[in-house]
């Protein structure tokens, strides 16, 4: 894009790294420059020591000679073609394969359309087939532009477990560009947030998008000018115990919560998105209360949230996982709790608020 300057550096590593951030910061520019869509003035690109662009020694090689699997927010399938002649079309040499095709089919559950043509597959469908074709050419990594952006939320739902399968069975680095948080959050290993042509945050996706620097970054331009975005703690967790009550134990960095309706064995991985106004505060040990889980910390950082409320920071005690979380309350509760930093406070959260929040999926 004339008069856009790109200046990032960054190592992917196996699993999903997404890349997020605000309209116009640069992610589909990025992604069009590792697979060739994109010339860069100045930069060097590899991929496991082999190079796709050195500026200095003038190398840039074309986007079908760097072994790369691009998967765009529309499917662009052939449509003479069946799905079967799509998904075989850059078929490579068996030696280079990621897996069997049938394997390939069965994971993306495709076996049924494969005599189809693509006006008669859904919008999942067709994209399920696009990261199919990507597979089945042998790539050393995958990039996908917001492969969800164009789909229903039936759709986007549908799909998602697919893209959990992709990245637990197969060993490769896979660019992610969204612009959904809570897509990202489910999915990605890790994250990079760019703007303005630049990486302004990277790392593990609970400590960057736990930020509300950054959150105020993505989501910031969809809120009135004078409102701050909801802050949202991000947490992995585990699914540890089942009780005779429904009520079900995980085990969090700040102790074992209580939440009902979750799926999946013991043991099960999940992430956890806490809204701020889902936590209720309280200057004194909470007794006589329905609440299940209470997080003991002191006070952090306070910020105003608009003209009545405020933000708080809740650092758990010393010698307790660091994980800070925030809540939202109003200014006339913060006065009259006479909150100040670094004094005692109790986080409480409603164990059904978990059910809705675990283990995303209720994407905007």
């Amino acid at each position: 894009m004339k008069g856009f300057h790109l200046s990032v550096d960054f190592a992917a590593e196996n699993g999903i790294t997404a890349i997020v951030g605000p309209s116009g910061a640069g992610k589909s520019m990025l992604l069009g420059t590792i697979a060739g869509l994109e010339k860069p003035e100045s930069g060097t690109i590899t991929l496991n020591g082999k190079i796709l662009v050195d500026t200095n020694v003038k190398t840039n090689l074309a986007p079908e000679k760097r072994g790369l699997g691009v998967i765009f927010q529309e499917a662009r399938l052939f449509p003479h073609m069946t799905v079967q002649k799509n998904l075989t079309f850059a078929d490579r040499p068996a030696q280079n394969m990621l897996s069997e095709f049938d394997e390939i089919i069965d994971l993306l559950n495709l076996s049924h359309l494969l005599k189809r043509r693509p006006h008669h597959l859904s919008g999942g469908e067709k994209q399920r087939v696009a990261i199919g074709r990507a597979l089945l050419s042998a790539p050393t990594a995958l990039l996908m532009d917001e492969p969800l952006a164009s789909l229903d939320l039936a759709r986007r739902r549908e799909i998602m477990p697919f893209l959990e399968r992709l990245r637990e069975r197969f060993s490769l680095p896979i660019l992610y560009v969204s612009h959904n948080l809570d897509e990202t959050i489910r999915l990605a290993d890790r994250v990079i947030v760019m703007d303005q042509g630049k990486i302004v945050a990277k790392g593990s996706v609970e400590t960057v998008l736990s930020r509300i620097d950054v959150q105020s970054l993505i989501l910031g331009s969809e809120r009135p000018s004078n409102t701050q975005p909801e802050p949202v703690t991000i947490v992995s967790a585990k699914v540890s115990q089942r009780h005779d009550d429904g009520l079900i134990s995980i085990e969090t960095p700040w102790g074992a919560l209580a939440a009902p309706d979750i799926s999946g064995d013991i043991g099960r991985a999940v992430r956890m998105r806490i809204r701020a106004s889902d936590i209720v505060l309280s200057s004194a040990p909470p007794e006589g209360l329905s609440i299940r889980n209470v997080i003991a910390g002191e006070i952090g950082i306070m910020t105003e949230a608009g003209s009545s409320q405020m933000d708080v920071l809740v650092r758990p005690l010393p010698g307790a996982d660091p994980t800070p979380i925030w809540a939202r309350i109003t200014r006339r509760a913060a006065i009259e709790m006479d909150l100040k930093p670094d004094m005692p406070i109790w986080a409480l959260l409603k164990a059904v608020v978990l059910a809705s929040d675990i283990d995303i999926d209720g994407f905007q």
